[in-house]
């Protein structure tokens, strides 16, 4: 939860590169951990790639967060 913590950190100030790093190492360390996958979605949405969020977002989804499931139905195929 510490890079997850810190990735968002790193959102806040825009720093989006920066804090898909974070989350990525989160993912790595915990491969079923929803919000990771949810908060790098948006860092990705935020820099345009709307496949990679998108992707991310419907993983999350899988692993039980709900916190997307508007967002993937109005944003992704």
């Amino acid at each position: 939860s510490a890079y997850n913590s810190r990735g968002a950190s790193k959102a806040a100030l825009k720093d989006y590169y920066g804090a898909i790093s974070d989350y990525n190492k989160a993912i790595e360390l915990d491969p079923n951990y929803a919000k990771a996958y949810n908060n790098r979605s948006i860092s990705k949405e935020l820099l345009g790639d709307l496949t990679g969020a998108c992707a991310d977002a419907k993983k999350a989804i899988k692993l039980g967060s709900n916190s997307s499931v508007k967002w993937v139905a109005s944003n992704c195929n």
